[in-house]
Formats: C-alpha cells, structure tokens, sequence
C-alpha cells in the first residue's frame, strides 16, 4: 500500500474481534459503529460465522488489485473494476473464521455515501450477506468463468466492457442476488432500499450526461467517423454498463417478498433512467430480473451452468438488437472457493463507451 496506516482500532463485538485500520485517521467512527451494528445484528440471527473481522478504510484500493488479483480467481478485466467499487469483502468460503472489508473511502465519498449512515448500513449488510449466503450454486458458479468473442470493427472497444458484464450479471450474480436476498431477510432491506433509492437518483443525473454522448457520437456518425449502427451499439452497450446492474439490486427485494420495496425501485428506475435510454434497455432489465427469480440455492453444477448459460443468451439476444454479434464460451477452472469481490452499488467509469457515471 502506498500510504501509511493513521489509524488503527481493535473493539470486541460479542464473540468477534474486530480490527480497523484506515490511512486517513478522520472520520472513521460512524463507520466503525455502523460495522459494530450490523455484526451484533447477524450475530442475533445465530448464523455469523466469524470470529475476527479486519476492516481497512483506505482512500482508494488500487494498491491492492494486485493482491486481490492474485488471491481470488478473477479475470483481469474484473479484477482492474476492483478500485472503483465502494466496499470488496475478501474470505476463504472453506474457512469462515475470518474476513477482510476493504473500504473505499474515494468511491463512497464521490457517490456520496461516505457521509450517509444509513447507507454505509445497507453497503456492511451486503458485504457480510456474502459469506452467510455460501450454497452448493455459489460455489458451481465460482468454478465458472466466461470467454466474449466480438465480431465487427467495435470489438476492441466493446469487447472489455461486455465482458464485465457477463461476469457481472450472469456468471456472479447468483452470488450477488443471494447476498442482496440475505441482507434483506436479515432485517437490513430498509437499509439496502435507501441505498439503492440513492443510487438510483444519482443514475437519473447521468441520463443528462448520456444525451450529451449521443449528439457527440451523432456528429461522429454525420462526419463518417461511425456507422449509424456502431454509434447504437456504443450506447446501448453504454446503457447496460450503467443501469442494468439494477436488475441485482431489485430482484432480491422480490425473493424477500418485499413487493413494495421492488416495485418502488423499479417505477423510479423506469421512469427516471430507462425510459430515457435506449429501449432496447428495458425488456434486457425485465428479462435479467425475472430469470434472478428462478435462482435456487441447492443446484448442480450442470444445474447452474444452464442457468447462466440462459442469462448469457438473454445478454447476447439483447445486445443483436442493435446488431452486435457476441458469443460467450463458458469454462470450468479450478478454484479454492476464495470469494469473488462483490459487485456493488458505486460509480462505475468506462470511458470506452463514453459513461462516466452507473452503478455496480
């Protein structure tokens, strides 16, 4: 790590000891207390696994995506995003014992949850839903990765970022969806709902940006710099980048039976994102968190490798919509269960197709 540790705390936590350590010394005591209530909460439930709990607040993590690289099973696409999520719980699924909570504070400050306790809540809940939420189909997705073929003169640009995608929404999201599911069943879905409610308004601020990007990509298109049918696919692909990541965040709520909570989330989704993007984006959305609803927690690896073959095929249909030829190979490989970072609510750069705000 680049900069030096300034703080350093240990607090016992009914029956875990919880270390702290932050390289800017400020400001780290309504995280600490937010930690300090989410563990006694899941230790309440009888099902909290750890007994030590190493959290390090940092200003960013980018000194640590080689570390995390090397530690976890992770293309090197995925593990480059590290650095811009909010929080990364890192932990052995065969030893639970322990974990590490790597806090962003640069990203929660530029989504400005840094100073949103409720929100730091709903962030802690899901980082700790991850382990609680170990199941056979987790570990058969785990031992899953994807291979995106691009054909056409935009795959260079694009091929990075669907990528991300594909990991992200269809070979991660069994883990993701079930952790958000915990969370919310654990008592923290009020917490997950403002959070996702905020994010949700910050994704309205950059419809604005997005219309700037299309007339940029408009006059690209007039020059002849970009085919009328490059300039859709950039956005659509820019679209789903974005908001689609959506779809992980209100399913979960559905599982829970908490209709209202999902129903909310999606009218001001709808209404304030995806009813001013690309309209090829919305039934993508309803396809995703519909095929969330069929996730069982027991499946077989053949069981699961179906499952998210279907959701590759539900991301590739969408994405021919605006004539963008995509293949995806899943593999098998080797793994010692170690926990794929989760992916997020925070700000998601991606400057290959222009956005420069989204959630993950």
């Amino acid at each position: 790590m680049t900069n030096a540790i300034e703080h350093f705390s240990r607090h016992r936590v009914e029956n875990t000891v919880l270390q702290v350590m932050a390289d800017i010394p400020g400001d780290v005591d309504r995280l600490i207390r937010e930690e300090e209530a989410v563990i006694r909460h899941y230790v309440r439930l009888g099902n909290w696994p750890h007994t030590r709990v190493n959290m390090f607040v940092l200003e960013d993590l980018q000194p640590l995506v080689l570390q995390i690289k090397g530690a976890t099973a992770l293309s090197t696409v995925v593990a480059n995003d590290i650095d811009r999520r909010p929080m990364v719980n890192v932990y052995d699924a065969d030893d639970l014992s322990e974990c590490a909570v790597f806090v962003n504070r640069g990203a929660l400050e530029h989504d400005g949850l840094w100073d949103d306790d409720v929100a730091l809540r709903g962030l802690l809940a899901h980082e700790h839903g991850h382990p609680l939420a170990e199941n056979p189909t987790v570990h058969a997705a785990r031992a899953l990765s994807v291979k995106v073929t691009v054909e056409g003169p935009m795959a260079k640009t694009l091929a990075p970022v669907i990528d991300l995608l594909a990991d992200r929404m269809c070979v991660h999201a069994p883990q993701e969806v079930f952790a958000n599911e915990m969370a919310v069943r654990a008592g923290f879905g009020n917490a997950l709902f403002h959070l996702d409610r905020k994010m949700i308004d910050k994704a309205k601020l950059g419809v604005n940006w997005r219309s700037s990007l299309a007339q940029s990509l408009e006059q690209r298109v007039v020059a002849r710099k970009l085919s009328a049918e490059q300039a859709a696919a950039l956005l659509l692909v820019g679209d789903l980048q974005a908001h689609l990541v959506f779809a992980l965040e209100i399913a979960p709520f559905l599982r829970a039976e908490r209709r209202n909570e999902a129903d909310a989330l999606e009218a001001a989704l709808i209404e304030g994102v995806l009813s001013h993007v690309d309209p090829a984006a919305l039934p993508i959305y309803e396809q995703c968190r519909d095929h969330y609803l069929l996730l069982r927690t027991g499946w077989t690896a053949g069981e699961t490798k179906k499952w998210i073959g279907e959701a590759l095929d539900i991301l590739s249909g969408g994405l021919r919509r605006r004539h963008l030829q995509v293949r995806f190979a899943l593999a098998s490989h080797s793994t010692t269960r170690r926990r794929h970072p989760r992916v997020a609510p925070a700000a998601l750069a991606c400057d290959a197709v222009g956005h420069d705000e989204g959630v993950a």
